[in-house]
């Protein structure tokens, strides 16, 4: 019966039936649960009791399964559905809404009544209700395929802030409709669309695919299949099935008249050259771009350069090289249909793929045509800075360091946001040439971008130790631990959700200037490295001190700042507050970032990787990070000698002109502030910090620590009376 079927069709069927039942079986524990709100509303209505759906017995017998026959509205019903039209059509929501609630309590199978609720919702703004309606709708007539389509559209085009709940109502929708016409096309694309934006890119590629049996030639799914393959964890079996898909769709191209061509499509030929490049296959990259290339400019009777490999001297701007090749004809075609012809971008990935083979000579000549003090070059990389950065990046990796680093500033001046990777590669740039002051303030300028950057972390670090800088040195080590813990630590569950899921994560490309810096927290929301001052340690010594003076002057504007927003509350302008904190904030951070203020045991506490010690106990392999921290440890760990290892104590009374009192009032402002807002952990942290500071040893600091720390905890006891209070008037020396 089965014999006409290959293997593959019944596997392929036997999965999108799968794919199909789950996403059924969720759509129908939605509306499961619409239903029990609707038999709760109609309990109410007519002071019923409506058991559980626990409790309520299940189908017995093997009757007919499926959706009953809609019943002809009963004449009392079309009366009252009639004046809930009028009531709609003259604008009064109000009155349309109770009476098609009368409606839903006499029948709650009444489609219409649902249809006219939806459309009273969406008038009055409610579109999570307009929706919920609509889905119940579409429930009660589960083999209308429109309305399926219809609910799914309203789910992404009022998504709102809930945008995954709309997308996942979307995606059931979508396959419900899938279930009564598995052929349609529209709800397969649209299920691929919503999936493909969820970061399901096995279900994105699988309907993609079979929207492309149907639509072979539609660009857009291409490109949404080629996006999708090459995001995939498993892009190296993915990728294949985008080639064949772009590949099919250039045949087709070919076989058009000139004149039906819209315009050239290079940068589709970027996209489908680089499906190659993506899975390591550089040869056939180059070979697809040159023989695209010369196809859309009109030289495809050329074919004997297809049996060029070596070298790329068809592209080049003159006929030098192209002369002794025996089959090219100088003068047969236009001079301007070989190198000026062909575009910038495809040139720079041939560069990048000729640097990748090895072939580093050719791929130079490429780079004459990108000069970094050309305008043109600087066009090329606002449109395209990916290319732009594999370029630099090649170079640098094959000692063209000063090339690269003209390339790199290229970038660093795009118009956004600072761009950490950026400031990174220039930073080992500089590093790798000698000059170590530059390549400081870049790394530098990497974490103030991208304050939780692992690699500028471990390339200061390594500078420092070398200069003798051990103590900030190991400082950043230990961050960068800490910060490669907790990363490790997202990975694995994201990789074990992957595992359960069986899903994908979206990991689509998009600009570096777009790409938004994650923040690492810890479980209370707590920022895990505390931003800080870092001074330049390797500048020069006058450019240090001209560094701290203008440090201390930003501090005691600062401070002034905090203490005339302190008198303004005070006086009763208690909207300020919020300026205060952020404000007073500030100049903790930067009080507790101070060495000096602490023993070394205190700072690094905090500092650590949590579970070093776990990892020392499971006696598994040290990477060089760890072994640098073991190392920079060891070397600066206090000696028995000194006693209580108090190094970090200090015989000074103030600090950047502000006296050590006046520092510990803002530490306890701060604190109580913090309680108040409900932020108790780091209230806690902050006291912890001016009780463990060796700047405030005296007698009559501990004191006052400890009358702010109870003060604090009866704040948190009576938070509710704290609104009006006024900050300042909690804690007064």
């Amino acid at each position: 019966m089965f014999s006409d079927r290959s293997p593959e069709l019944l596997e392929r069927q036997s999965e999108n039936a799968s794919d199909a039942d789950s996403d059924l079986e969720e759509l129908e524990d939605d509306i499961a649960k619409l239903d029990q709100t609707v038999r709760d509303f109609i309990a109410v209505q007519r002071d019923e009791v409506v058991p559980s759906a626990s409790s309520r017995p299940g189908l017995r017998g093997k009757g007919t399964r499926g959706p009953r026959k809609a019943a002809k509205p009963r004449g009392d019903i079309t009366a009252r559905l009639s004046k809930v039209n009028q009531a709609f059509l003259s604008g009064d929501y109000s009155l349309a809404r109770d009476l098609v609630f009368e409606v839903i309590r006499i029948n709650a199978e009444t489609h219409q009544a649902w249809t006219t609720l939806a459309s009273i919702f969406r008038e009055q703004g409610d579109m999570s209700k307009s929706l919920s309606a609509m889905v119940y709708a579409a429930h009660l007539r589960p083999k209308d395929v429109n309305g399926w389509l219809r609910c799914a559209r309203f789910a992404l085009e009022n998504a709102g802030e809930d945008e995954a709940g709309s997308l996942n109502t979307a995606r059931l929708c979508y396959s419900a409709a899938l279930r009564v016409d598995a052929t349609n096309q529209d709800a397969r694309l649209g299920k691929g669309l919503v999936c493909h934006k969820q970061g399901h890119l096995a279900a994105a590629i699988s309907d993609y695919k079979v929207v492309l049996k149907h639509r072979p030639y539609d660009l857009e799914i291409v490109r949404k299949l080629a996006e999708a393959c090459v995001d995939n964890k498993q892009a190296d079996a993915a990728v294949p099935s985008a080639i064949a898909a772009y590949k099919r769709f250039f045949e087709h191209e070919k076989k058009k008249p000139g004149l039906e061509q819209a315009e050239a499509p290079w940068i589709d030929i970027g996209i489908y050259v680089e499906l190659f490049a993506s899975t390591g296959r550089y040869q056939e990259a180059i070979r697809e771009a040159k023989a695209l290339a010369r196809w859309v400019l009109g030289r495809e009777s050329e074919s004997y350069w297809c049996a060029w490999f070596s070298d790329d001297r068809e592209w080049d701007v003159d006929d030098e090289r192209r002369a002794s090749v025996p089959e090219f004809k100088s003068g047969l075609w236009s001079p301007e249909l070989y190198g000026t012809s062909f575009p910038l971008d495809l040139r720079a990935r041939l560069a990048i793929y000729r640097f990748r083979l090895g072939n580093e000579e050719e791929a130079m000549k490429h780079l004459c045509w990108f000069d970094p003090q050309s305008h043109l070059t600087r066009v090329f990389a606002n449109e395209f800075p990916f290319l732009t950065f594999d370029l630099a990046e090649e170079l640098a990796h094959r000692g063209h360091t000063p090339l690269a680093i003209s390339y790199y500033h290229i970038l660093r001046d795009l118009p956004g946001d600072p761009d950490a990777t950026i400031l990174l590669q220039l930073g080992r740039c500089h590093s790798a040439v000698g000059e170590n002051a530059t390549a400081e303030e870049y790394f530098l300028a990497a974490i103030d971008a991208d304050e939780d950057n692992i690699d500028a972390r471990i390339e200061l670090a390594n500078m420092y130790e070398k200069a003798r800088e051990e103590e900030e040195a190991l400082i950043l080590a230990a961050e960068a631990m800490a910060l490669r813990e907790i990363r490790d630590q997202d990975h694995d569950n994201e990789d074990s959700h992957d595992h359960i899921t069986g899903t994908e994560q979206p990991c689509r490309r998009t600009q570096r200037q777009a790409q938004a810096v994650p923040r690492r927290t810890d479980a209370f929301g707590k920022r895990l490295i505390t931003r800080r001052y870092r001074p330049k340690r390797l500048a020069g010594a006058e450019k240090r001190r001209q560094e701290e003076q203008a440090r201390a002057v930003k501090l005691a504007e600062q401070y002034e700042i905090v203490q005339d927003l302190r008198r303004k509350i005070k006086e009763g302008c208690h909207d300020l507050i919020p300026e205060w904190m952020a404000s007073s904030k500030e100049l903790v951070d930067d009080f507790r970032s101070i060495k000096k203020f602490y023993s070394w045991d205190k700072y690094l506490h905090f500092l650590g990787p949590k579970n070093h010690s776990q990892q020392q106990e499971a006696e598994k392999p040290q990477n060089e990070l760890s072994q640098m921290y073991e190392r920079l440890a060891r070397t600066l760990a206090p000696q028995p000698s000194n006693g209580n290892g108090e190094e970090g104590s200090t015989d000074l009374d103030g600090h950047q002109g502000i006296s050590f009192n006046n520092w510990l009032d803002l530490f306890l402002d701060y604190a109580i502030g913090l309680a108040i807002t409900h932020r108790r952990e780091e209230a806690y942290q902050v006291c912890e910090a001016a009780r463990d500071s060796t700047a405030f040893r005296g007698p009559e600091h501990g004191f006052m620590i400890h009358v702010a720390w109870s003060g604090k905890l009866h704040v948190e006891s009576d938070i509710q009376h704290a609104d009006g209070y006024s900050l300042c008037y909690l804690y007064e020396r």
